[in-house]
């Protein structure tokens, strides 16, 4: 059987069964193959009184004592019950919706039922087992897979059709040479198919899966690594590094040890001619712009045009003041391009940059448009990548012959999923902090506190301090009428506050010009307590605003939260976070004790991702990379690191089959991440 083979060669599969796979993209026999199960399930499971799990399914055997003569309701279910023993113990079995069973099941016979068992009061109960005769078991026992469901498709239809596939001898294309598959004792992929859809027990299954956490480990890293190797000289030239000394040496504080650090390694990569493509990450509030526009100011020196690109126009704005205000005396041209410039102005804007008339540019997606053209781009800066497709951020690069890169990033990211997100990018990490900062005391009450919390506000306030208060939702909504809304906060609080105390406020709604307005009323004083939603989470950095509070805060993500309680211990008097939630479910307050214990970034990223999983934690389509069916970035870390000696070891092979497996593996990530990308 050819893995290329279309569907409608497999035996039980006519044209009404073939129409409906191809609605759902299966035209080959690779993507049947490629539905894997979601579970197993395993009958031989046999559960003992003394120690079984009420969490997971088992099986007993017991005779049935009793079936009860009449059918029950239970809200719209109907239902009949039957007593059986186990182990000299009474189980009480409910069947829901199958009242013919009642003619089925006999009393003082054995049967094998198959669920989970549960204890409650003293009384054991099982809910809509399977099951079977325990003389007669036939197939009860076998290892079964359970596929995902597809409409008009059921579980055991999928099974079928794959059982059929692999009764034949499979060929699968682009296999691992067997010298790799030896040193790193895997089974061939044909194999690996055979062990995942018809595996004997778990074990079995294993044995398939680890293979194929190995390829897409491996395919991650040999993508990484040819993205590496391309274009390592840059055609950016350097010549002009007094400059860089002088901008430093004008700065009103001194760097920290890890900005200059970082500062000094680019310098030390841009004079050696490699190309720059370095992710900065640090906390909230560390000073990696600090870093961005000292890089820029060197570029700009040299003749070079930078783009600066953020993911909002808040953000694109407030790095245009930060740009503007430390290279005020420099003499190098800024420009902020956003959505929201006046056409006018725009034509003005693009014109220069053609012409070269301006140094640095800063904006949004507008950086990126076709008739956007650069005179001679050196250097480029993405703001929060993550929030930037591939194919955005290759517009941009095209733009330029070869331009430097460097992402600028406080999302907290754990290690082990920064390793396979950013593994081709260099990795520079602002660890400490600007001198003066203070850690942010962090709280969590629930609503009764809010007068209080209030109050002291106000307190704060009439030291000269001004302050945030956070809501989810921009209007009220009859549907979520426990959750708070900028509009009814808004009245309520200028109606508390006002006239000794201003009250503004901030949302996603607003035009560009009110946004503009509120955000400058609230850095020049005028407003003391801005009201606003997660718009804020990043480019706002007002070192004045010392008190932050977040209504309704389970709404948010551990990430959001510690970016919004980063909006404030940005100067150097004490700062609070107060995180308001009624909510008392186990998770959100494991979530609330983790923002309030910890103040690290990178530590509040790995509670993140062992609280949610790996999943879609930080958005893998967003990065052009395939999504993970198999590997696990928690666990499975060893495995990402055993497969970039692979896949070095590919790469540089002269040996014919190794080239061609690593064409094979190359091939195939760039028509994954092309995939995302047009989607």
């Amino acid at each position: 059987m050819d893995f290329n083979q279309p569907v409608k060669n497999i035996k039980g599969i006519g044209a009404k069964r073939e129409a409906i796979l191809k609605e759902h993209g299966i035209l080959a026999v690779k993507d049947l193959l490629n539905i894997f199960p979601k579970k197993y399930i395993d009958r031989s499971n046999f559960l003992s009184v003394e120690n079984f799990d009420d969490t997971e399914p088992g099986t007993i055997k017991a005779k049935i004592e009793k079936i009860s003569s009449n059918q029950f309701m239970k809200g719209r279910q109907s239902f009949f019950t039957l007593k059986a023993n186990w182990q000299d113990i009474l189980v009480n079995i409910r069947i829901f919706n199958q009242p013919y069973l009642r003619k089925i099941l006999r009393l003082n016979e054995s049967y094998y039922f198959y669920g989970t068992l549960k204890k409650e009061n003293g009384q054991y109960k099982m809910i809509n087992p399977q099951f079977v005769l325990s003389r007669d078991p036939a197939s009860f026992f076998e290892f079964e897979p359970v596929y995902p469901l597809i409409s008009c498709l059921p579980s055991k239809s999928l099974a079928r059709m794959i059982r059929e596939i692999l009764s034949h001898d499979l060929w699968v294309p682009a296999d691992l040479p067997k010298k790799i598959r030896d040193d790193n004792q895997l089974c061939t992929k044909a194999e690996a198919y055979r062990k995942i859809h018809l595996p004997k027990n778990f074990n079995d299954a294993e044995i398939g899966i680890q293979r194929f956490k190995f390829d897409e480990a491996l395919k991650i890293n040999m993508g990484i690594f040819q993205s590496r190797n391309l274009n390592q000289i840059s055609d950016v030239e350097l010549s002009y590094f007094n400059g860089l000394d002088i901008f430093l040496n004008s700065l009103p504080f001194e760097l920290t040890l890890s900005q200059d650090r970082i500062i000094r390694e680019i310098t030390a990569e841009m004079k050696s001619k490699s190309v720059i493509n370095r992710l900065i990450q640090g906390d909230v509030g560390s000073g990696k712009t600090v870093i961005a526009v000292a890089i820029a100011c060197l570029l700009a020196q040299n003749g070079y045009q930078i783009a600066y690109m953020a993911p909002t126009e808040i953000l694109a704005r407030q790095h245009y003041q930060t740009f503007c205000n430390f290279l005020k005396n420099s003499g190098i041209s800024i420009s902020l391009l956003t959505g929201s410039v006046k056409e006018s102005e725009k034509k003005s804007i693009l014109k220069a940059l053609a012409e070269g008339e301006i140094s640095i540019i800063i904006g949004t997606h507008a950086l990126i448009q076709e008739h956007v053209d650069y005179y001679n781009l050196g250097l480029i800066i993405t703001d929060e990548q993550h929030r930037f497709g591939v194919r955005q951020k290759g517009q941009l690069f095209l733009k330029g012959k070869n331009p430097h890169t460097l992402v600028m990033s406080a999302t907290p990211i754990p290690r082990t999923l920064a390793l396979i997100l950013y593994g081709d990018l260099t990795l520079s990490v602002v660890n400490d902090k600007p001198a003066g900062r203070k850690a942010i005391k962090t709280h969590c009450y629930n609503e009764k506190k809010l007068p209080q919390i209030y109050e002291f506000v106000k307190e704060e306030i009439k030291k000269g301090n001004q302050a945030y208060v956070i809501c989810p939702f921009v209007e009220f909504s009859e549907n979520m009428e426990n959750i708070s809304d900028i509009a009814t906060v808004y009245e309520n609080l200028k109606s508390d506050f006002e006239p000794q105390i201003k009250v503004g406020y901030l949302h996603g709604k607003m035009s560009a010009e009110d946004k503009t307005n509120s955000i400058t009323s609230f850095r020049d004083g005028k407003i003391s307590v801005l009201v606003a939603t997660s718009i804020i989470e990043v480019g706002i950095d007002v070192a004045n605003a010392n008190t932050i509070v977040i209504l309704n805060a389970e709404r948010f993500g551990l990430a959001q939260l510690h970016q919004l309680r980063g909006r404030v211990g940005r100067g150097e008097s004490q700062s609070w976070c107060f995180l308001v939630t009624n909510a008392t479910n186990e998770d959100t307050i494991e979530r609330m004790r983790i923002i309030v214990n910890h103040h690290e970034g990178s530590e509040i990223a790995e509670a993140d991702l062992k609280l949610r999983g790996p999943g879609d934690y930080f958005g893998y389509k967003q990065h052009g990379l395939p999504q993970m069916q198999f590997l696990d970035p928690i666990t499975d870390l060893s495995i990402i690191e055993e497969t970039k000696k692979t896949a070095q070891l590919l790469l540089a092979s002269g040996e014919q089959e190794m080239m061609i497996c690593a064409d094979d593996i190359l091939h195939s990530f760039y028509e994954s991440v092309n995939e995302i990308a047009l989607n």
